[in-house]
């Protein structure tokens, strides 16, 4: 059996990336090959990085020493809840490397076995919130004459200037290129990057069965909305609010963070990824900002608002787009009338199943190349 390494974004403790780096495996898996995730930790996805980014949040603390110390000291209790929670999930789920890697240097001094080698989902070429061009997630560990693809690969924003050149080198050396938005697919043209498809997320790509087979059944027996707020957006919690007091509902607040207790609702704080699964899946509404939370809500047929955030809101925008729901998005205004209105999922399904018909055509194509090779 052949064997793709895949290089993702696994271990910035989130909900998306660990169920995007499960669905990838699976579906190669399901291709017939061995898939392993390499198991590359950059200081950013640890706790210490965190902490260390932490002054960077606001200038009162990178301005005041006493400041900052408190802050580190209750978010420390947060990201170690954090760590456990998406540690346990890789570990049971996720095929991961036996030696871990800290850095490109590292890759190169001891590069990975395989026939193949993946450039996985998530906003793995976004250098936003890489903090920079990241080479190890561009393959460059590997020799030029290595067989070198991407699924799903996410820029999430206009590539930098500076940053260009740099991009265009590395990528030289792919024989297939998908990225997740239509957005990402112009800024590959215009570093004259050709044929690059577009796919499907592989939480989307995977049929609801999956999902609903992993889903804890914990909440099942209440009645709530569940919010998922990543960028604290008052209007979101005060939207969230109202459709709970006026449906008579209760509200589940899902965050990695304990101090969020002070927000409205009833805290969730940091639950397993069988639990977050099964608080979307059970929920009357869901209201999040999120991706993957957008994501996971049309999987399982929901109600449910997207809020967009500042930054990075293509990948949510492209999505709703593609499944010609566009109004279930919002700039941060929405009515209660938006997200009672009724959802065609007849029609999101089949749309869905033409796009994953799509998604295969391309997957099938990458995987009689390499067991060709």
């Amino acid at each position: 059996m052949k064997k793709i390494e895949n290089i993702t974004i696994h271990r910035n403790c989130n909900y998306g990336s660990v169920l995007q780096t499960y669905a990838t495996q699976v579906t190669f898996e399901e291709l017939g090959f061995e898939c392993e995730t390499i198991d590359f930790i950059r200081e950013l996805d640890t706790k210490r990085g965190a902490l260390k980014r932490l002054k960077k949040k606001s200038k009162k603390l990178a301005s005041n020493p006493i400041l900052l110390a408190g802050a580190k000291a209750v978010m420390l209790v947060s990201y170690l809840k954090k760590e456990k929670t998406f540690n346990a999930f890789l570990n049971n789920h996720v095929n991961l490397s036996k030696k871990v890697y800290h850095s490109n240097q590292e890759l190169k001094d001891n590069i990975p076995n395989a026939d193949a080698y993946c450039t996985g989902s998530d906003q793995i070429w976004n250098s936003f919130w890489n903090e920079g061009v990241e080479p190890a997630y561009y393959l460059d560990f590997v020799p030029d004459n290595a067989f070198c693809f991407s699924y799903a690969s996410s820029i999430g924003q206009k590539i930098e200037k500076s940053e260009k050149n740099i991009i265009a080198k590395m990528l030289q050396k792919y024989k297939y290129i998908s990225v997740r938005e239509s957005q990402s697919i112009t800024s590959l043209n215009e570093l004259g990057i050709r044929d690059v498809v577009q796919v499907l997320d592989p939480t989307l790509y995977r049929s609801c069965d999956l999902w609903k087979r992993l889903a804890s059944n914990k909440f099942s027996k209440r009645r709530y909305v569940v919010t998922y707020n990543l960028h604290h957006d008052k209007k979101l919690d005060a939207f969230a609010s109202k459709l709970a007091k006026e449906k008579n509902l209760e509200l589940l607040n899902i965050s990695y963070n304990w101090h969020d207790m002070i927000r409205p609702g009833k805290l969730v704080w940091c639950p397993s990824v069988e639990e977050y699964l099964g608080l979307i899946r059970d929920a009357e509404y869901v209201i999040a900002d999120s991706f993957h939370a957008t994501a996971f809500s049309i999987q399982f047929h929901k109600k449910f608002i997207s809020f967009y955030p500042e930054k990075a809101s293509m990948r949510i925008r492209d999505v709703l787009k593609k499944l010609d729901i566009p109004q279930r998005g919002t700039e941060g205004n929405p009515k209660i009338e938006n997200i009672e209105a009724d959802i065609d999922y007849n029609m999101v399904d089949n749309l869905l199943n033409k796009y994953r018909k799509q998604d295969e055509k391309y997957l099938v194509t990458v995987a009689n190349a390499i067991k060709m090779k």
